[in-house]
């Protein structure tokens, strides 16, 4: 085999290996009022680079928005990330949820 062949069969093995791989995603987590009166949504602290580390995330801003809204919240499994709900004393509803950056709408 010619030296030209072997580097276009390299050449052609790394381009379709990169297209190949996905690209890694980060997470974020969003709260959204699904009842109540409306207000903006909430973005967590930080970015994430797995949902299982987004976890974390989902936990801490129910429980920031159970405390500043004087309310209760939970975490449960929902298809593979943790989903998270708050009701407060005021009759808002949250749904707190685990989004990889590509999911977000875009403006």
């Amino acid at each position: 085999m010619s030296s030209e062949l072997a580097d276009l069969i390299d050449l052609l093995e790394a381009t379709l290996t990169d297209t190949l791989t996905p690209v890694p995603d980060a997470y974020v987590v969003v709260a959204e009022v699904i009842h109540g009166a409306p207000v903006a949504p909430r973005l967590g602290g930080a970015l994430y680079c797995s949902a299982e580390c987004a976890e974390y995330g989902v936990r801490e801003l129910v429980s920031d928005l159970s405390e500043e809204e004087g309310g209760s919240g939970f975490v449960l499994p929902h298809e593979g990330r943790s989903i998270g709900c708050v009701v407060t004393r005021g009759g808002r509803m949250w749904s707190v949820q685990i989004l990889a950056c590509s999911e977000l709408p875009t403006v």
